[in-house]
């Protein structure tokens, strides 16, 4: 009998990592975990399905361990702790990532969806498609899918459709077949040293697509078009490449290209049409999730479809029917008339086009915006972006800056990016408790209050319900 290899996922709390480690399980590993905080978004699910979790991480956790697999994260929170530098030593040590390339893709057809923003989105909508087309595939995905109530699908066809994440260069470990690139704008300044870094990253992954090499970019997108300039012509000329647009006059140019025209937008969702005569497209699609994003995200997803073969009655069927992820605009509540939502976003970008999307849901409610800045290192960095993005929100509670993987502070707090937004009713509050105390006296019936961050937020968003 051949012996079941132990794997422990150290940081198993996290969104990918917790689905990344019950998919180990069901492929018949053994599997157990460690995580810093006893309570996540995600580790529940872990602890329900019989997996052991550790509260802290401890070397002693690696007897009878054959791999350790690591969030990078937790490796930026100390390179230097027992558990990491024993299994480094023993040579059992993986960013999850590699575990992952190495074991649960092998044999895979793998199709990745990276970029900076609405990778979650793009990649349930594209596992949704090929599972109501009857393509079977597994998938992994860094938020939760509401019809599998779970962020993975084990399937038992050749398809492995991954949210390939360029933090920490993760997407690196992989061996795509096909890739649609979202969008690319600087973040992560905690890894990549600068634009040029991070531009050299995406580079170094889209050389990697192998076998059938489709690539699909969003043409709108400056970044995509940097990356885009650096590719070589016999590269290009060797894969299949494809590209969407909302303009007639793209910010890059690619031959076969679809371009979207939105039809009519409603607080229920958007109509639009996609038009190719290169990919043969020219049909109308109804999305039921507001936000022009999400109109680009699905029509990355339209085109990959198209490549695989998927009819568009399957395609429309499935954008009507798509509900969107857990964190994304997740209506979570409401009480006294007041509605709670909570969202993942914590780039300045993604915060300004998920106030943009609730506002085309709620086109004369009151909103109210509640922030939890996400890392001092991408607070600085980004700190000048911060100017207009809360437009569309009526009033704007900016919380403490959560401290992720940084050292130090940089010199900003919640107050500069209330002075950097010129918002006109934007204000700072230095604990959740300052926050509740706000909402419960000034907000009311009709108000919409929308929690966004990538740290305790989603926290802060069920104890602002609460207290209502």
């Amino acid at each position: 009998m051949v012996k079941k290899l132990h794997v422990h996922f150290m940081g198993i709390g996290g969104s990918a990592l917790s689905g990344v480690a019950l998919m180990a399980k069901k492929a018949g590993f053994k599997v157990s975990g460690c995580n810093l905080e006893e309570d996540t978004a995600y580790i529940g699910k872990v602890k329900k399905s019989g997996i052991e979790v550790f509260k802290g991480h401890d070397a002693k956790h690696l007897k009878g361990v054959d791999i350790l697999a690591v969030s990078p994260a937790v490796v930026y929170l100390n390179e230097n702790h027992p558990e990491y530098t024993k299994a480094k030593k023993l040579g059992i040590l993986r960013i999850w990532d590699k575990f992952v390339g190495e074991y649960l893709l092998k044999d895979k057809e793998s199709i990745c969806i990276t970029g900076t923003h609405g990778k979650s989105t793009t990649t349930s909508m594209a596992a949704l498609l090929f599972e109501n087309a009857g393509l079977d595939p597994s998938a992994i995905i860094g938020a939760k899918v509401r019809k599998w109530d779970n962020n993975y699908r084990v399937g038992k066809s050749k398809y492995f459709i991954i949210e390939a994440d360029d933090f920490y260069d993760k997407f690196l470990s992989y061996k795509p077949s096909t890739i649609i690139v979202n969008n690319i704008e600087f973040d992560h300044p905690d890894f990549f040293r600068s634009e040029e870094h991070m531009i050299e990253s995406y580079y170094k992954f889209v050389r990697l697509l192998q076998g059938t090499k489709n690539l699909i970019l969003n043409q709108d997108s400056v970044g995509i078009k940097w990356l885009f300039n650096i590719l070589e012509k016999d590269f290009l000329n060797s894969i299949n490449l494809y590209g969407y647009t909302f303009s007639d006059s793209p910010t890059l140019k690619i031959d076969k290209s679809a371009r979207i025209e939105v039809i009519k937008k409603t607080e229920d969702g958007t109509k639009f049409k996609v038009k190719s005569d290169e990919l043969d497209l020219n049909n109308v699609y109804y999305l039921s999730i507001p936000g022009e994003y999400n109109i680009a995200n699905a029509t990355g997803v339209i085109i990959l479809s198209k490549l695989y073969g998927i009819k568009n009655s399957d395609i429309q069927k499935t954008l009507l029917s798509f509900k969107g992820v857990g964190r994304r605009l997740e209506l979570i509540g409401e009480k006294k008339g007041i509605k709670v939502y909570d969202d993942y976003a914590h780039h300045p970008t993604a915060i300004k086009v998920t106030l943009d999307a609730l506002r085309q849901k709620y086109p004369k409610e009151r909103i109210w915006a509640v922030v939890e800045p996400h890392s001092y290192s991408r607070t600085y960095a980004l700190l000048k972006d911060y100017k207009g993005v809360f437009d569309e929100a009526h009033k704007v509670i900016i919380g403490p800056i959560f401290k992720a993987r940084d050292k130090k502070t940089f010199g900003v707090t919640g107050i500069s990016i209330v002075n950097e937004s010129e918002h006109k009713d934007a204000v700072y509050k230095k604990d959740l408790r300052d926050i509740i105390s706000v909402l419960s006296k000034e907000s009311g019936r009709g108000d919409i209050i929308l929690v966004m961050g990538a740290g305790k937020s989603y926290i802060w968003a069920r104890e602002i319900l609460n207290n209502l």
